[in-house]
C-alpha cells in the first residue's frame, strides 16, 4: 500500500477499528468444531469469518469503552500495546474489497456453505448473487 499524504489518516474516521474486537481461530475441522462456530453465531453482535490471508476469525461487534462521545479515545496517552500497534494505514477504512473470503452471519450460513463444500471447494462465501440480465427483445 502506498504511504498515505493525509498526516493524520484517522481524521474523519468513525473509530472503525475500536468497534469490534477479532480473535483468530483454528482452522474448523471437526463436527464439534463446526458446531462451536454456529453456537459462536446464536448470539448477537458475532460474525465469523477466514480472512485474506486464509486465517479463521471470531469478530465480536463491540465499542470500545475508552471512546468519547466523538468517538475519540478518551486514554489515547495510555492506550494499550495493541492499539499502538495498529497501523491506519492498513485499516478498512482505507482498503479495498472484502475482508474476508467466507463470512459466516448466522448459524444457517455454516450449514449452506458445509452443503456447498460437498460438491467441491468453495472459493468465496456466501457465494455472490449473479446479476440477473437484462432481456430486452
Amino acid at each position: 500500500m502506498a504511504k498515505m499524504e493525509n498526516s493524520n489518516p484517522c481524521k474523519g474516521c468513525p473509530a472503525l477499528c475500536c468497534k469490534f474486537v477479532a480473535v483468530e481461530l483454528e482452522e474448523p475441522e471437526t463436527e464439534e468444531d463446526w458446531d462451536e462456530i454456529k453456537w459462536m453465531l446464536c448470539h448477537e453482535n458475532i460474525t465469523v469469518y477466514k480472512d485474506n490471508d486464509e486465517d479463521w476469525v471470531v469478530e465480536f461487534a463491540t465499542k470500545c469503552k475508552m471512546l468519547d462521545e466523538n468517538d475519540h479515545c478518551k486514554i489515547y496517552d495510555k492506550r494499550p500495546q495493541l492499539c499502538r500497534n495498529h497501523d491506519p494505514e492498513s485499516c478498512v477504512r482505507h482498503g479495498e474489497g472484502d475482508v474476508h473470503i467466507i463470512l459466516f452471519e448466522k448459524p444457517e450460513d455454516v450449514d449452506e456453505y458445509r452443503e456447498l463444500l460437498k460438491k467441491g471447494p468453495v472459493p468465496k462465501f456466501p457465494v455472490p448473487k449473479e446479476k440477473p440480465l437484462n432481456n430486452k427483445e
